[in-house]
């Protein structure tokens, strides 16, 4: 096996010993290793492409869901694996793929795993285009990841997002969303908008109707909700909701499609994996079979 473990500097984080760590242990195991640890998010991009260009068979992104979702913009749709080594703070990706935190087990699934393919989607806005793995997410999840800093993150990790969750708990309100779902045209008053390919998007448990990673198909999920509390309400009935289109009273969308518009009257911030990439008004479209990760194997 040819490989890239690369990994971003992040102040209080051991992301250099990571990657050297990781590098000995594959090249021990008999692979052929290359690595980089770099200053700045677009670099891990830069890093990534270049393993591509020379043919690698995996690339290895130590550090959390920030690092994944700039090496997945260089691999997707390109015949290279992607490994992950979580050490965020978050590391949505990797617990929706079942990868275990840490050098220890992140080094064990690339050495005893097995690929798995899966689907991507790809939102455009802003001129942009940017992969995502999990999820894009529209509104009041994007003021939080916006006003969370990384050195807050560093300090406190997932406390982080919930103590600015609450700071910015007045922002949960309604904005009308015009939304298309493969040409047909519906609107809503929502909070939140989630365009999901992974069932864990941080809502902090999986919805009743499964969310598929690898059937070809992208699900809708929005809230309306008028407060902090009716958000609440309104977020577990569309989690318990067991049928697509609207329920709970209209206050809750679920649906399907491969081609998502996102419009809004007053534009709202928009990330994507964690990482918020711009504003409204979006276009997803699901690439099917798009990015084959590196995953434990299955129990027994």
């Amino acid at each position: 096996m040819r490989a890239l473990v690369v990994g971003r500097r992040r102040k209080g984080r051991p992301i250099r010993q990571a990657v050297r760590e990781t590098a000995g242990a594959l090249e021990a195991a008999g692979w052929t290793v290359e690595s980089s640890v770099v200053r700045k998010k677009r670099e891990l991009r830069h890093e990534a492409a270049q393993a591509v260009e020379a043919e690698v068979d995996i690339v290895v992104a130590v550090g959390g869901d920030g690092a994944v979702l700039q090496v997945v913009q260089a691999i997707a749709e390109k015949p290279v694996a992607l490994g992950i080594v979580p050490l965020g703070t978050g590391n949505l990706v990797a617990r929706n793929l079942g990868i275990p935190k840490g050098v220890e087990a992140g080094v064990k699934t690339l050495l005893e795993g097995r690929p798995r393919t899966i689907d991507l989607g790809l939102v455009t806005l802003g001129g942009e285009q940017w992969f995502f793995t999990v999820a894009c997410g529209v509104g009041f999840d994007a003021e939080v990841m916006k006003a969370t800093k990384a050195r807050e993150k560093d300090r406190w990790g997932k406390l982080a997002y919930l103590a600015n969750a609450i700071t910015e708990s007045g922002k949960v309100h309604n904005v009308e969303h015009l939304i298309s779902l493969d040409g047909v045209e519906t609107s809503m008053e929502a909070a939140q908008l989630f365009v999901a390919n992974f069932a864990r998007t941080g809502l902090g448990t999986e919805p009743r109707l499964e969310v598929k990673p690898d059937d070809g198909i992208l699900d809708v999920i929005a809230i309306d909700a008028a407060g902090p509390l009716s958000g609440l309400v309104a977020g577990l009935r569309a989690l318990r909701q067991g049928h697509f289109g609207k329920g709970a009273g209209g206050k809750a969308l679920r649906a399907q499609a491969r081609e998502i518009l996102v419009t809004t009257p007053k534009r709202r911030h928009v990330e994507v994996d964690g990482s918020v990439v711009g504003k409204t008004p979006i276009a997803v479209e699901v690439r099917p079979r798009a990015l084959t990760a590196i995953v434990p194997p299955p129990t027994a």
